[in-house]
């Protein structure tokens, strides 16, 4: 069973408008951001300050890719939860860019093809 206090921190890591801003710039990206520019799309001088945001992100909603940071799966359902529009958007450049579908993602805590839930209660980082 999942602890509420587990909940509550990764809710609290989108408290703060850097983390915002920084989750939106990965949902408009066309795919991975290296570090640099996902700091500057993000408008955050202060490397050390940017890098302390981006830390919290990936303990919850971001995640490394080959190339920089993506959007992970809570990160996504985060993202269409505050503004659906920006998630079809990006999901109709995806169709674009690959010239067919979007294509459907399996869902990695229910293991369901494209899970409809915008939250699991498995909130706990992974290194827990």
């Amino acid at each position: 069973m999942t602890n509420s206090g587990d909940v509550t921190d990764a809710l609290e890591v989108l408290g703060n408008e850097i983390r915002v801003s920084i989750l939106r710039e990965l949902a408009e990206a066309d795919g991975p951001l290296s570090f640099t520019e996902l700091r500057e799309r993000s408008g955050v001088r202060d490397t050390g300050k940017f890098n302390y945001h981006l830390k919290k992100l990936c303990s919850y909603f971001v995640r490394e890719a080959e190339g920089g940071y993506e959007l992970g799966h809570a990160g996504s359902r985060v993202i269409a939860a505050a503004d659906p529009q920006m998630m079809s958007n990006a999901e109709g450049r995806d169709a674009e860019t690959d010239g067919g579908e979007p294509e459907t993602e399996t869902c990695p805590v229910c293991g369901e093809k494209d899970c409809e839930k915008l939250f699991h209660v498995h909130l706990t980082p992974p290194w827990r």
